[in-house]
Order: C-alpha cells, then structure tokens, then sequence
C-alpha cells in the first residue's frame, strides 16, 4: 500500500491523475501530488489574470495621475 493518495514510481512520481479534491489527504504525506497539483494550477491562473487585467487598466490609471497617452505609449515606438 502507498503512502501516497496518488500511485507513484519508483521515483515518487505520481502515475495518475485523480482530479476528486477528496484525494486531497488525510494527512501531509497523503495527499502531496494532489496538493501540489492544486496549488500550481490554482498560482498560475492568478498570475495569468493578474498580469493580463493589468493592460486595460493602464489608460485609467494614466488619467488618473494626469498623463497622458503618448507619455505611456510614445508614439515614435508605437506607431
């Protein structure tokens, strides 16, 4: 029987995926791969929203510190 909520290899790798959060372990052994799983799945999408709802904002921001377009976006480098 494997420590692991997860089948493993020999290198303590899981082998399969079980998406159910009731795998997520009953202790902090237990669940490592699923925890894992959820954890970088779960960071990544905070960093793609978070670095994407930050360019529509950018023109409201640069209102609101009194500058203007071509201040944020010189027009020579942007055409």
């Amino acid at each position: 029987v494997s420590e692991y909520a997860a089948n493993v290899n020999e290198a303590n790798k899981a082998v399969d995926l079980n998406l159910l959060p009731s795998k997520l372990g009953r202790n902090p052994k237990h669940g490592a791969h699923m925890r894992a799983f959820w954890g970088s799945t779960i960071s990544f999408f905070l960093a793609f929203v978070g670095w994407f709802a930050l360019a529509p904002v950018a023109i409201d921001v640069a209102q609101s510190i009194s500058i203007c377009e071509n201040q944020v976006y010189p027009p020579a480098l942007y055409p």
